[in-house]
């Protein structure tokens, strides 16, 4: 399909051989709530995280805090600092759902940072991030926010949030393919956050000039080559379509699809993980038969029909988006049945 040229916000730059990656900015930042130069991209969320993680001044005795529920992907970064002297503190999530008291029980004052996802990966649990950003910025302590599981479909806003970081790969809500993700950083926070790479792209400098290490004065200056254009590309079509549906409208349509299937999985003896709570519910819905091994083989039975799910540590992960209709929330519950 062929955007109108009205949808269409990458552009080459006349006389450049990369893309004009302005407009999409923009429009991201308008998604998130921030301004278009805190906006950068990144290979994925865990290149994200790890640039965070690099950045900041530690001193041995500091600690990340993070529930034990993180996706692995951004927990290694922070594991990978126990060579530099950094403590990763992991806190209690029964069942994937973010125990936030215990969480911030363990804050001292040698935590530099918190990390947590908006939602989490396994249950779909929401956290409020605003609480720990209300607690995090007066002490000077970093918040960084995985939104891979939420950007698009559930309402996002840094400032809202107090972010100082937030990473979220293009590939999952956002319907891009793997090779990018948007990185946001807080203007103020950038100076305490120096890159821990460099190449010609996060720079000033020409490359037609002598080289001299100064680096852009937005978030671009965690770029280090070439963006990944044909995921942008992707970016470009996928987030068109997204926002002409409306990220409220999305969000209510996937609610409605597992309003339907909840009672249907209640019916078939199988048991909620997620939580439903108005507070902490996302688009995520994961259910068990009580028995991990029941769960497989009720996975890997409705793979062979031709229903995608995900198993995962508390049971089978459901995430229709909005392509799905209601048909397909009926053809799950037949499939289990």
């Amino acid at each position: 399909m062929r955007l109108p040229e009205s949808r269409r916000l990458l552009r080459y730059r006349p006389g450049a051989q990369e893309h004009d990656l302005g407009p999409l900015r923009r429009s991201l930042a308008e998604t998130i709530n921030c301004d278009p130069s805190e906006i950068t991209f990144v290979p994925s969320t865990s290149d994200g995280v790890g640039i965070v993680a690099n950045a900041v001044d530690w001193r041995s005795g500091d600690n990340v805090v993070l529930p034990e529920c993180e996706y692995p992907g951004v927990v290694y970064p922070w594991l990978n600092l126990a060579r530099r002297g950094v403590e990763a503190r992991m806190t209690p999530a029964p069942n994937g759902q973010v125990d936030m008291d215990a969480l911030i029980e363990r804050i001292d004052g040698r935590t530099r940072v918190v990390s947590i996802s908006h939602v989490e990966w396994t249950s779909g649990y929401r956290c409020d991030v605003g609480r720990l950003g209300r607690l995090c910025r007066p002490r000077g302590i970093l918040l960084v926010v995985d939104a891979i599981q939420s950007l698009s479909v559930t309402p996002v806003d840094v400032k809202e949030m107090g972010a100082d970081v937030l990473v979220a790969g293009c590939y999952k809500w956002l319907l891009g393919i793997p090779g990018t993700a948007l990185m946001y950083v807080r203007r103020d926070a950038m100076p305490s956050l120096p890159p821990d790479r460099a190449g010609q792209a996060g720079v000033k400098t020409s490359m037609v000039a002598r080289p001299d290490l100064v680096w852009k004065e937005d978030a671009m200056r965690y770029q280090v080559g070439s963006e990944a254009t044909a995921a942008l590309l992707v970016l470009e079509s996928s987030l068109g379509l997204l926002l002409e549906s409306g990220i409220e409208r999305t969000h209510a349509h996937i609610t409605e699809l597992l309003d339907r299937l909840i009672p249907g999985l209640a019916r078939l003896g199988m048991t909620i993980t997620s939580s439903l709570a108005p507070g902490t519910r996302s688009t995520i819905l994961s259910f068990t038969t009580g028995d991990s091994a029941r769960d497989e083989a009720l996975h890997r039975r409705l793979l062979e029909r031709n229903v995608v799910v995900s198993l995962r540590p508390h049971g089978i992960r459901v995430s229709p988006h909005v392509y799905n209709a209601p048909e397909d929330a009926d053809a799950l519950l037949r499939a289990i049945a």
